[in-house]
């Protein structure tokens, strides 16, 4: 596409009787009290008879005995299948432990209560760790036994964390994906960012991406609109910046252009590189690295030529806070910062600035009209389970739980109770319950066509994001401190990347 270019872009045994036989004993004539009495009183001829008589009384004899072994057999069963069952019901139980970054114990411990509540059998613990060393913790826990108590069962992630963790991720069970609809009503761009080989490796309860937020005060002063196109930000930024006498920015027009003082700077450009239509997986093509250099060049363009923003300013968060610069951009929980860093702030919050769809369009009609691309910047986190948990039923049972809409919505009235809103939906279905929010809508009106790569900002990784970003700057400052010479510098950065590609195996 090129556009940037444009511009330079038990079994039981047989139970016997202690008691022995009984014996039938019968007078002889030695044992008769009257030898003189004649024998005929106890015939010889009636002993033929006896015993049948005597079958008799041993049969009568055994029928309480039977009795009794049967009362004793069913005695012993059924204290064997109380102790058993017993046993069974304080086996069952189980105890999930949950990592999690950003959500308070006050919030999940009331879900969570709920959800005990309507499964005694389950319970959870959770523990909110510290961002800092967090992957690489995670990544030393997760290599242990799943039965350790100091390994998380639930864990959670930055989703460009997959290719990190894909060896420790068990899959999202098929029944698991079809209950709560992570097919049908899940924003598009988790099916790219979480699906390696046909199979779900997280569910996601959150989203955030980029969006651009603007002092409206300070357009008005210069008489621009707010751009919807990369060409109109140009422009509207130069008649924003502000000098004084020295030369000295005052007042910025956009923070763009450098590395070490503009936050999320990584995403800003990743979100160029998106719109511009490099192809990653055949960077070393010629298109590509054209593409790749028309975005470093336009990018620079904002320090070098237009002088919007320079290293004399301070961190483009506080900048705005202070209410000295026109075009900022971050995720959406950069609302809370600059809401506390200047609360009597009046800004607003837009969608992310395109690039003409061809070539062939010129900067002076781009934004008049002009069709325009529509890709936008995903940067969120989601939830893992353990492959090594012997509790991955209970886990899955869980998350179906967490990321139902029913519970989705009483967190986030839960986090809004603490700040100004709480996590974004993940689910389209629920789009419309926040829309209403001015600086929300942005982000969730686009979320379905937003697109993301290893180069996210704030993810503490030390892993493949921070060794992406390092290629990436070292570009952008070989080219501002060597006066355009971008050839060299996109060299370097090309085979950064193709290193990545192979340690990592990338597969976008």
């Amino acid at each position: 596409m090129g556009n940037f270019g444009y511009y330079i872009d038990v079994s039981i045994e047989d139970i016997k009787s202690p008691l022995p036989a009984r014996k039938v004993f019968f007078k002889d004539e030695g044992e008769n009290e009257n030898v003189n009495e004649s024998p005929a009183i106890t015939p010889r001829t009636e002993i033929a008879d006896q015993p049948v008589k005597t079958e008799e009384v041993k049969k009568e004899n055994k029928k309480p005995l039977i009795l009794i072994v049967a009362l004793a057999i069913l005695l012993l069963l059924g204290v064997g299948i109380f102790f058993f069952l017993k046993s069974r019901t304080v086996d069952k139980t189980v105890t999930l432990n949950y990592w999690g970054l950003w959500e308070d114990e006050s919030v999940m411990n009331g879900v969570i209560a709920d959800f005990e509540a309507k499964n005694p059998n389950i319970k959870i613990t959770y523990k909110k760790k510290q961002k800092d060393g967090y992957r690489g913790l995670l990544a030393g826990r997760l290599e242990k036994s799943g039965e350790a108590e100091d390994v998380p069962d639930i864990f959670r992630i930055h989703n460009t964390w997959i290719p990190m963790f894909e060896n420790n991720l068990a899959p999202v069970p098929i029944t698991t994906v079809t209950n709560i609809g992570l097919e049908t009503d899940f924003f598009d761009v988790y099916k790219s960012d979480l699906k390696v080989s046909g199979e779900w490796l997280s569910v996601p309860l959150m989203y955030d991406g980029l969006v651009m937020f603007y002092n409206p005060e300070l357009l008005s002063k210069a008489q621009v609109e707010v751009p919807k196109d990369w060409w109109s930000l140009k422009k509207a930024a130069v008649k924003i910046t502000e000098k004084d006498d020295k030369e000295k920015i005052k007042v910025a027009g956009a923070a763009l252009g450098l590395t070490d003082n503009v936050d999320h700077w990584s995403d800003i450009i990743g979100l160029m590189v998106k719109q511009n239509g490099v192809n990653f997986i055949d960077i070393g093509s010629t298109e590509n690295v054209t593409k790749l250099k028309d975005v470093f060049s336009f990018y620079t363009l904002f320090k070098t030529s237009d002088k919007v923003w320079d290293e004399t300013l301070p961190n483009s968060t506080q900048f705005f806070a202070s209410g000295n610069l026109g075009f900022y951009f971050g995720p959406s929980w950069r609302i809370f910062d600059i809401q506390s860093l200047n609360p009597s702030l009046k800004f607003e919050v837009a969608s992310m600035p395109q690039l003409p769809t061809t070539s062939s369009v010129s900067t002076s009609e781009v934004g008049a009209g002009a069709e325009l691309t529509n890709i936008y910047w995903a940067s969120y986190w989601t939830e893992g389970v353990n492959g090594k948990s012997k509790y991955q039923k209970e886990a899955w049972k869980f998350l179906e739980y967490l990321s139902s809409a029913e519970v989705l919505e009483k967190m986030y009235q839960a986090d809004s109770q603490i700040r100004s809103f709480g996590q974004i939906y993940p689910r389209k279905s629920m789009v419309a319950k926040i829309s209403s929010n001015d600086k929300v809508r942005p982000l969730v009106e686009t979320a379905n066509n937003a697109t993301s790569w290893y180069l996210a900002s704030n993810t503490w990784d030390d892993g493949l994001n921070t060794q992406m970003q390092k290629y990436f700057s070292d570009a952008v400052n070989a080219i501002l401190i060597n006066n355009s010479d971008t050839d060299n510098a996109i060299t370097t950065v090309i085979s950064g990347i193709s290193q990545l590609q192979q340690k990592y195996s990338l597969i976008k």
